[in-house]
């Protein structure tokens, strides 16, 4: 039995089809944006309070209506967790089974007579994602691509995706992190998306009286009630190092630049797609001095050199990371007659009483300092601003402060932090680290009150 083909839009096959008929007014909008894209329009995200409905309403009628208009197309349906697909998508799917004789439904996967079908699956691996293309045309077998949860999802598999030659596209989840691909399609990249923001109050089945308790449980400002009930992407603000409202905040009220005092610059080094950093601080004034990628490690140690010393720097006013790759680099530099100090992160703090490493010293210090208005950044390009603001505290076993690992920051969708750990690197880094006395100590110093000190030696 071959699939009874549609040509109903989206709305009406919904409705006529499927029989649902009582549809709420957004899921309507992003049903009708869906279909849109049949005759190029943008691909759709929708991100959406918890327990509106998307699942159910928007993902399973997009795929029955898509497999009935193109008996042979192909729809790719992912997310960040296997039972989501499997005991909540596919489910979903077999309300309308009784509608579909023809079809065979699977345990997360449907398929149609003329060799259509929908494969539903989670993976972290952005292989699994790569190579889905009509086998015949676009109008013949398209393909449709769902991220469902897709706040869970990884970078990776999204990159993977768009090496897919996709007709339709659809994102959806209820809102999470401030970072990631699903984040950045309602910031950075919202132009080419059309976007749908759907709160609890817009979903006439959420019982007021759960989003009331909500709010007197957690307060309208907490990040758990905005995202639950306002659809809104919330950070975990008490543990960020310094989050982006107070950044911004310090940014707004930092002091007037002098660039009287002590002078460190900080190295991050890196290969492929991450960047090398240098960063200088002259008195109170910090800045980003040059970011650049370059997998030549041998050319990245002399950008650096030449830079630095173009900059009129001492290497010993320097930092490098010396991590992984930065052993090279410095001894790189080092070869080149530039000998700067090496700076290992998972080394023990200063202050080991209250840091569980050098780098999350570094970070919590310099982020105070920035805080404190003490630390003039100038006009922050909006990468560093993002790399300072999301990076979280961690407590180790033995109570002490660290930072999130970098690794975790990857598997999260963030990048590597390079301009940010060069940048606090320059801040906290200079005399603090080698117990030497600054002009800036000397200037702060209490000797017209002191009976033991005077402004000059007597011999």
């Amino acid at each position: 039995m071959k699939t009874d083909h549609t040509i109903l839009p989206l709305i009406l096959f919904a409705g006529r089809q499927l029989g649902m008929t009582s549809l709420y007014g957004w899921q309507l909008h992003v049903l009708e944006a869906i279909g849109a894209q049949e005759n190029g329009g943008p691909p759709v995200a929708v991100a959406a309070a918890n327990g509106s409905g998307k699942t159910s309403n928007i993902v399973a009628p997009a795929i029955c209506w898509f497999l009935s208009r193109y008996p042979r197309g192909q729809v790719i349906v992912t997310s960040g967790s296997f039972r989501q697909v499997e005991k909540q998508l596919w489910p979903a799917l077999r309300v309308f089974q009784r509608k579909f004789p023809a079809w065979t439904f699977l345990q997360t996967e449907l398929k149609t007579p003329e060799g259509g079908f929908a494969l539903g699956f989670s993976t972290d691996d952005a292989g699994r994602a790569e190579g889905w293309h009509p086998k015949i045309n676009c109008e013949t077998d398209p393909v449709f691509i769902i991220v469902d949860e897709a706040k869970t999802v990884p970078d990776a598999v999204f990159e993977a995706f768009d090496r897919c030659t996709r007709l339709f596209q659809l994102w959806v989840s209820s809102p999470g992190k401030p970072w990631g691909q699903f984040y950045e399609a309602f910031h950075s990249q919202a132009k080419y998306f059309h976007t749908f923001k759907v709160t609890s109050a817009q979903c006439p089945h959420i019982d007021p009286a759960k989003r009331a308790r909500d709010l007197e449980k957690y307060g309208a400002a907490h990040p758990l009630y905005r995202s639950m009930h306002d659809a809104e992407f919330t950070e975990d603000s008490e543990r960020l190092i310094i989050p982006p409202d107070r950044l911004a905040r310090a940014i707004d009220g930092q002091p007037l630049p002098n660039t009287s005092g002590e002078v460190v610059a900080f190295c991050d080094f890196a290969a492929g797609r991450d960047e090398n950093v240098l960063a200088i601080r002259r008195g109170n004034v910090a800045r980003i001095q040059k970011a650049w990628v370059d997998k030549d490690t041998m050319q990245a140690a002399r950008e650096f050199v030449f830079t630095l010393r173009s900059e009129g720097i001492h290497a010993s006013q320097v930092w490098g990371d010396a991590d992984g790759l930065g052993t090279a680099m410095i001894d790189a530099m080092a070869e080149l007659g530039y000998r700067i100090h090496r700076f290992h992160g998972g080394a023990a703090a200063k202050e080991p009483q209250e840091y569980a490493n050098m780098i999350g010293e570094v970070w919590h210090v310099g982020a105070r300092e920035i805080e404190r208005g003490r630390v003039n950044l100038g006009l922050l390009d909006p990468v560093t601003f993002k790399q300072i603001s999301t990076r979280k505290s961690e407590w180790n076993e033995n109570g002490k402060l660290r930072v999130e690992s970098k690794d975790k920051m990857r598997a999260q969708g963030r990048h590597s932090p390079d301009r940010a750990d060069a940048l606090l690197g320059c801040v906290a880094c200079g005399a603090r680290l080698t117990d030497a006395i600054t002009a800036e100590m000397v200037d702060a110093s209490y000797w017209e009150t002191s009976p033991f000190a005077v402004p000059y030696m007597k011999f």
